[in-house]
């Protein structure tokens, strides 16, 4: 079973992704922020992690820089993001894809799938 990490300070929002990718049969772990996903990493070793730029602590795109910089170059993750963020820095980053909030439940689905297959 595939694993998915949810990086999300809404509560609501990472409960509803989690509900929706759990009905695609994928195990999905919830983090609050940047430093307690690092953690979680750490342990959980997922096939995919999907992040939101916005939030305390740590924001996502420090938490992509901390992932990045543990050599995980090629660990796929998906940003989601109410803001259109720069071009350049999804290409320094890495990113395996961008969801804009709110996006469909179809183009979660669709995109989650195709990045853990």
């Amino acid at each position: 079973m595939k694993t998915v990490l949810v990086v999300d300070d809404e509560q609501d929002i990472a409960e509803a992704i989690q509900a929706i990718l759990e009905e695609e049969q994928l195990r999905v772990i919830t983090c609050g922020n940047g430093r307690e996903a690092l953690a979680r990493l750490k342990e959980e070793k997922p096939d995919l992690a999907i992040i939101d730029v916005m939030m305390p602590v740590m924001n996502g795109y420090e938490t992509i820089d901390a992932i990045r910089k543990d050599g995980t170059q090629h660990f796929p993750i998906l940003v989601m993001s109410a803001i259109q963020p720069p071009r350049a820095k999804a290409e320094e980053q890495k990113w395996a894809g961008f969801l804009k909030k709110p996006f469909s439940l179809r183009d979660l689905v669709d995109t989650v799938s195709r990045l853990t297959s």
